[in-house]
């Protein structure tokens, strides 16, 4: 049973560890289309904060002027207006309270909704790129932990779009407008609190980094069971069919135990942060009590302005705790912002398709020159390749499993790229040419068929361009699909996850169909009659001999029946072209080629 290759969660552990300037430089690009909406809910957090501030000194009128009031007769005075009447005065408390309220709730609304859209295209342009890199890029990153960053990772950075980030910078000039009011209401008590900011201050720092790090342990192990549980369901049957549910089952429970283990890490980190906050706040309120009580006595502080202070001092210690927080969810959140950055600073796609490249008005010839290529570097898997492919012809490819007939298919359509040797398109070095432009001239009909959730329709339409429904159902009559008409829906059919309804020889010819629609300038067919019964493997052949006409041709094929009618064969063994020519001369040599022909005979 495969385990997780270290060297690749230490690589993408390396890779992650990103600074914070860094992770914020990589994000503007997302914030800056809504710069106009962030500065508006600054704007509002602002009026918020103000009337946050202004809450206390209500407080300290209420009790100053009505309930132990120092001159009766004066009433109070706020704002600039004086007020007699403690009913006027709860009447405006109300409206500012109401005022308060209404702007909160618009500032709210404002920052979700620009989270959300930040969200949005972040997400989308993750997915867009991720389309782009090559596919070396798979081979090192799993299916469950790429899910893992485009689900779980980007969900996580919505709360920091949406509340963290401006909430802290909100608590932030709280504290700070709290801190100067406290020293216009007394300075001797506002510096016994202010001997407490360089011990929180410390403290957050050190808690911050410890958390990042929990946070780092948490993301990866979760992104190991997406890939643990996503490879137990596209293997079920053979788990089921080989008893291996309990080796399966002892290896998840493993990989859960240590996600619960980093979960717990990050949990006691917080539950000492919390805690200790809370002891700074109450030592503070302790300290303020006792001295603040001998300034009364002194007439030095008035009883309302103690409260006022006790008040604030409230107000300072509560966006202290939200900052603990918020910092715990937000280290969560600069995690999972490490681990998207990490995919999109990937420039792999941007070097063969960003770049000013040569676009072809046709294909007209393939040619492979000595052409060399290992997926590792201690193995190679093609030696000395070299055949040419023009227009209207076609060429097969056969040899055991392993000799590197696949390995070509992918050097042509650019998911790989050769050590050394050329492979050149109409005579041009294929590097010069823009990866999508042969890509988008290719059609691909491989060994499994491969059909998307919807309807036939979708299934074949191309993805660029329009085309009618005469258009679509002539490459559904031109690649034997009558069935679809006769037992189906035709056009409308719907297709489930896998291809289902249809058999997996229908499910081949609608993917010939969908290389019909598309009119490419090269067909590949990558062991396209593999597992198919003699009827269905005779549809297949004949809609492949239709596609093929007036087209670059290349078959792949274990089934040397497959390939007899190529212009031209090549049998690879070990990666080298052992022998080649058309079907009558490589029978005439009475070689490896005739061996397997009689072989296949019996």
């Amino acid at each position: 049973m495969p385990e997780p290759h270290k060297g690749e969660k230490q690589g993408e552990e390396k890779q992650i560890k990103l600074a914070d300037l860094k992770l914020i430089k990589a994000l503007l690009p997302f914030l800056k289309p809504y710069l106009w909406m962030l500065m508006l809910s600054t704007l509002l957090v602002f009026l918020v904060t103000f009337f946050d501030l202004l809450m206390p000194i209500f407080t300290q009128k209420a009790f100053d002027g009505f309930i132990v009031p120092v001159d009766p007769e004066k009433g109070i005075h706020i704002f600039g207006v004086t007020i007699e009447s403690f009913q006027t005065f709860c009447i405006l408390f109300c409206v500012f309270i109401l005022t308060s309220f209404i702007i909160d709730f618009i500032q709210t609304i404002f920052m979700e909704y620009t989270g959300q859209k930040i969200i949005l295209n972040l997400r989308c342009a993750l997915f867009s790129h991720m389309t782009f890199l090559p596919v070396r890029f798979y081979d090192k990153n799993s299916s469950g932990r790429l899910v893992s960053r485009v689900a779980g990772d980007i969900e996580n950075m919505n709360e920091m779009f949406t509340s963290i980030l401006i909430f802290i910078f909100k608590d932030l000039m709280l504290m700070a407008a709290i801190l100067v009011i406290l020293f216009t209401i007394n300075t001797k008590l506002a510096l016994y609190l202010s001997a407490l900011i360089p011990v929180i201050i410390i403290s957050i720092s050190m808690f911050s980094n410890i958390l990042r790090t929990a946070f780092r342990g948490i993301r990866q192990k979760i992104a190991e069971i997406n890939h643990s549980f996503s490879e137990a369901l596209t293997g079920i049957k053979i788990i089921q069919t080989t008893s291996s549910r309990k080796k399966f089952m002892q290896r998840f429970e493993l990989l859960n135990f240590e996600h619960f283990t980093a979960a717990l890490f990050q949990i006691k980190i917080f539950s000492i942060f919390m805690p200790f906050v809370s002891f700074l706040g109450v030592l503070s309120v302790a300290i303020i009590i006792w001295t603040g009580s001998f300034e009364v006595m002194k007439d030095s502080l008035t009883l309302g302005g103690l409260v006022a202070f006790l008040t604030y001092m409230k107000l300072f210690f509560r966006p202290l705790r939200e900052l603990s927080e918020k910092f715990n969810l937000l280290q969560n959140a600069l995690a999972s912002a490490e681990r998207i950055i990490t995919i999109l600073n990937n420039d792999q796609a941007k070097q063969r398709i960003n770049k000013k490249r040569i676009f072809l008005d046709k294909i007209s010839s393939i040619t492979f020159d000595q052409v060399n290529f290992s997926y590792k570097q201690d193995k190679i898997v093609l030696k000395d390749i070299s055949f040419d492919l023009s227009r209207g012809k076609s060429i097969g490819i056969v040899g055991q499993t392993g000799s590197g007939k696949s390995s070509i298919i992918n050097l042509i359509t650019g998911f790989y790229q050769p050590d050394n040797g050329n492979i050149l398109i109409n005579h041009i070095n294929y590097q010069s040419v823009n990866i999508e432009d042969i890509r988008s001239r290719t059609a691909l009909v491989m060994q499994d068929p491969v059909l998307f959730s919807g309807s036939i329709r979708d299934n074949i339409k191309p993805f660029q361009g329009d085309m009618n429904n005469s258009r679509l159902e002539k490459a559904l009559y031109n690649a034997n699909c009558k069935f679809l008409f006769t037992k189906f829906s035709g056009l409308d059919t719907r297709i489930e996850e896998g291809g289902r309804p249809l058999s997996s020889g229908e499910k081949q010819l609608v993917c010939i169909a969908r290389a019909f629609a598309f009119n490419p300038d090269l067909i590949i067919f990558d062991e396209a009659t593999s597992y198919m019964d003699s009827q269905s493997e005779q549809k297949v052949h004949d809609a492949m001999k239709k596609l093929m006409k007036g087209r670059l041709s290349i078959i792949i094929a274990h089934r040397l029946s497959t390939v007899k009618q190529c212009d031209n064969i090549l049998l690879l063994r070990d990666g080298s072209i052992q022998e080649s020519g058309s079907h009558q001369e490589l029978a005439a040599l009475k070689g490896e080629y005739y061996h397997l022909l009689q072989k296949e005979k019996i």
